[in-house]
């Protein structure tokens, strides 16, 4: 029996979300077994592919068996993998309270002062054909945005307010606060400012705000 999981990513297109969902199952599947699967005609299943592949949720294959025609199977492409729900944040939760048990709290504090250390470092590169201050900050939040962050900038006379409304870490900086510490330290140091933090989502907030001083 199919299970549903893809009703409200693929545009509530039933048909499109078993074709994903037996493809996750079997791997790949040609057009004809498709149809048979799904009681659709061979026309209809091409069509229903082509706006998959359009989406860049499947893409195809050709596979020859003898002579004649080859066969095209289809298969689901990474982004169309990444629909599927992961447990990626309990993974990574659970192995720092391993850490924390076994080695202690310092060693989580050194796994996010490294993880600072390494991201300071890649942002300076990143920001190192900004002339200005200004430039600066506004190229943090493009580095921001570029790794998956919706960010909105403002600028007021005196500073700026950047505000980050989602967090990739969010379950993991809930239970250490490491995290969060280390982040801020992150833009005071490759700013070369006193910003401050005035919200923050893993102690509850709906997002993050860190206040630039311009001066």
């Amino acid at each position: 029996m199919l299970f549903l999981l893809m009703s409200l990513v693929i545009n509530g297109n039933p048909t499109r979300d078993w074709i994903i969902q037996l493809l996750k199952k079997r791997g790949s599947l040609s057009i004809d077994e498709l149809s048979k699967e799904l009681k659709i005609t061979p026309m209809g299943i091409r069509q229903h592919l082509l706006s998959l592949e359009r989406k860049g949720l499947v893409d195809y294959e050709a596979e020859r068996h003898g002579i004649g025609r080859p066969a095209f199977l289809y298969r689901l492409t990474e982004k169309a993998n990444e629909l599927f729900p992961k447990s990626y944040h309990k993974f990574i939760l659970d192995t720092f309270k391993d850490i924390e048990g076994n080695e202690g709290r310092k060693k989580v504090d050194d796994i996010f002062r490294w993880r600072k250390e390494r991201l300071l470092k890649e942002f300076e590169e990143g920001l190192s054909d900004r002339k200005n201050f200004r430039d600066k900050v506004y190229g943090l939040r493009d580095i921001l945005e570029s790794e998956g962050h919706f960010v909105q900038l403002d600028e007021a006379n005196d500073n700026y307010s950047l505000k980050q409304f989602n967090c990739p870490i969010s379950r993991v900086a809930s239970d250490f606060k490491e995290a969060c510490a280390y982040e801020l330290e992150l833009y005071k140091e490759l700013l070369k400012k006193d910003i401050l933090r005035t919200q923050c989502i893993a102690e509850g907030n709906p997002s993050c705000i860190y206040v630039i001083p311009k001066g």
